[in-house]
């Protein structure tokens, strides 16, 4: 279980990541440091502001913006399969019995202890993503396949469970 969510963690990063390289070459704000006066003020105070913004996103030992935004999908992606689970059993019930508020908070809490666990407890994702960072090509494919078809199905999960549990609630 740890290592598969390590691997759905991993393969998160890297879309992430590459999802901001992308998102730099379509990105307004730094064409404007391509003219001449803002390279001359740049220039001028010795700071490139797309190679800092990249560094920022870098993965290194201590987690950059990349891998916060992995770090928060993982507890999405875990709160979301709580959520469902949640739902479904209130549609069963037709009943809420607990004030919704309190369950989300719980939910949350129990999403980011488990992911604490699972990944984070002394950077136990740093020794998965320089195992996985060593694949083969052909495995990172199929694991990125995997990934993403992991998060499509706990959102469709999420949208099936709350369809039900609305459907039962209402008839």
């Amino acid at each position: 279980m740890e290592r598969f969510w390590n691997i759905i963690h991993y393969f998160a990063y890297k879309a992430e990541y590459k999802i901001h390289l992308w998102s730099n070459k379509i990105n307004p704000i730094l064409y404007l440091y391509k003219l001449s006066f803002a390279k001359k003020h740049f220039k001028k105070i010795d700071i490139n502001p797309v190679n800092e913004l990249n560094n920022a996103y870098k993965k290194t030992d201590i987690v950059g913006i990349s891998g916060f935004f992995a770090g928060n999908l993982m507890n999405a992606l875990l709160f979301f399969i709580c959520f469902g689970i949640y739902c479904i059993y209130n549609g069963l019930k037709k009943d809420f019995l607990i004030n919704s508020v309190y369950v989300i908070i719980i939910i949350g809490i129990i999403s980011f202890i488990s992911n604490y666990f699972l990944l984070f407890r002394k950077d136990k994702y740093l020794k998965y993503f320089k195992e996985f960072d060593k694949m083969k090509h052909q495995e990172k494919k199929k694991w990125a396949m995997i990934s993403l078809l992991i998060f499509g199905g706990v959102l469709l999960f999420l949208v099936g469970s709350f369809a039900f549990m609305i459907y039962r609630l209402n008839n």
